[in-house]
């Protein structure tokens, strides 16, 4: 027992010695872990500090944002879905002039849009010919030059018109001849006719008096008075015959070559005047122009489309030299399917919209279909035609036609919304719909619609007859719902 008592001494001075040599070893670990948790406390002290500032912040903001809340608010219906309402404030909904109209109904009517293309009005378009054949002498305008009526458009240098105007010289001469032989016959005309019968007629006239006078004085004879009055009134036609410068032969010879001088002076005139030539033979230096210069002119007023010739050129008659069109109406040709030309008809509303007319389209009406088809596109040529201001449309430009045709016998009438309450959001035809009992609160509403006419759409699904859409200020609710479903909340 003392032998165990001594061991057990023994051991437990042995773990005396080992727990004072184990000692440092212990207060080193639990220094170490006491820093570990030291640290993770810090941290977690700072993290749970931002959190509490950022809240703070978030709270502030929210505070000031309350105010604008009050005008205007946004409501979704789950967190996920788009905003389908706002909700305006009196006063907002005064603010933002809103207008409230209802769901209508028009007669059925399509709109049958095809593509186009601007021509020139050939009823306004003129293309300049000559009527003789001759060299371009000089050419005075150019493509696109507007010119008046009348315009001197180029000279041409005709030998034809050269000839003519020497026989024009050759027949004013022949008549100048002819009108002085006139006047020279007229003065000599058979002198001593005219001399001898009016001694005649005066012989008789004096044999008459006599034989009146011895009757009276009764030593006369019945019988000599009779043979003095026969004898005056024969010598009185003789004079007056010979007198009668008209049955002259002389004269009426020479009439007849003033008249016929006349007439070919005037015909060689009138072909001048016809190829657009003045003759003004009246001029001090008429016999020193060049007489076979002929000039072109515009017989529209218009702008110059084509040009086909060069000063120096030679050109025939009848050749197109340019072509001059008044655009300031236009004709718009339309290319309408087969199945869909019975539609359409003389008078048949259409309007015109192109990216160089704007938002904006052009009114007309249809005024001539084509009765033939073509072959290859099976599409009938529609005509329009419509006033051009400005001459905004050109030759050549493609368009879109829209043709206001019935919907069919018995189609009744369409559902029609007004154009100024339709918004587009994304992909989406968007109406604002107040909702009843709850003032300033509009319903976002999607509808399908159909054509456009006279600023109303034809409404396919989406609303029904009596419901009521916000006209004016439906930009206004639409830019508020962006707004929503942008997370603004204003």
């Amino acid at each position: 027992m003392s032998d165990q008592l001594t061991q057990e001494h023994i051991d437990s001075d042995s773990d005396s010695t080992d727990g004072e040599a184990a000692g440092p070893k212990f207060t080193t670990v639990s220094r170490s872990r006491f820093s570990s948790r030291q640290t993770i406390v810090i941290v977690a002290v700072v993290a749970l500090v931002a959190i509490v500032a950022v809240v703070a912040v978030l709270y502030m903001r929210r505070g000031r944002a309350e105010p604008k809340k009050e005008g205007a608010t946004v409501e979704t219906k789950g967190e996920s879905a788009a905003p389908s309402e706002v909700k305006l404030s009196p006063e907002a909904v005064s603010a933002a002039g809103i207008e409230i109209q209802g769901i209508t109904q028009r007669p059925a009517v399509s709109l049958l849009k095809v593509t186009g293309t601007v021509e020139a009005n050939q009823q306004q378009t003129q293309q300049v010919t000559p009527l003789v054949s001759g060299r371009i002498e000089r050419v005075n305008v150019s493509l696109g030059d507007r010119v008046g009526a009348g315009s001197v458009l180029a000279i041409i240098a005709s030998p034809e018109v050269a000839e003519m105007h020497g026989k024009l010289r050759e027949a004013m001469t022949r008549e100048q001849a002819a009108r002085r032989n006139l006047q020279r016959v007229q003065r000599a005309e058979n002198r001593a006719g005219v001399l001898s019968a009016k001694a005649k007629l005066d012989e008789a006239e004096a044999t008459l008096k006599r034989t009146r006078r011895l009757i009276e004085l009764g030593v006369g004879a019945g019988k000599d008075l009779v043979t003095a009055e026969t004898a005056y009134t024969t010598a009185k036609a003789e004079y007056e015959f010979q007198s009668n410068i008209s049955l002259n032969r002389e004269v009426q010879e020479a009439q007849t070559e003033v008249e016929t001088s006349s007439t070919e002076v005037e015909h060689l005139r009138t072909s001048l005047s016809a190829l657009g030539v003045t003759v003004n033979e009246a001029a001090k230096d008429y016999h020193k122009e060049n007489i076979s210069f002929i000039p072109v002119r515009s017989p529209v007023s218009g702008t110059v489309m084509e040009r086909n010739v060069n000063a120096g050129a030679g050109v025939e008659a009848g050749k197109t030299l340019f072509t001059i069109g008044n655009l300031s109406t236009v004709w718009v040709i339309a290319n309408v399917p087969e199945s869909q030309v019975g539609s359409i008809h003389n008078g048949t509303p259409a309007e015109i919209r192109s990216a160089a007319l704007g938002p904006n389209g052009i009114a007309g009406r249809v005024n001539y279909i084509d009765p033939r088809l073509s072959e290859e596109t099976r599409t009938a040529r529609v005509r329009v035609e419509l006033s051009n201001p400005g001459e905004r449309l050109k030759a050549g430009m493609f368009v879109e036609v829209g043709f206001e045709t019935a919907s069919g016998s018995g189609a009744g009438e369409d559902l029609v919304v007004p154009s100024e309450a339709v918004q587009r959001i994304g992909d989406r035809s968007v109406v604002f719909v107040p909702k009843e009992n709850e003032p300033g609160v509009f319903e976002a509403r999607n509808v399908e619609l159909g054509g456009e006419q006279d600023n109303y759409h034809r409404v396919i699904s989406g609303l029904k007859l009596g419901d009521k859409v916000v006209t004016k200020g439906s930009f206004a609710l639409k830019t508020q719902l962006m707004k929503g479903s942008l997370g603004e909340g204003d």
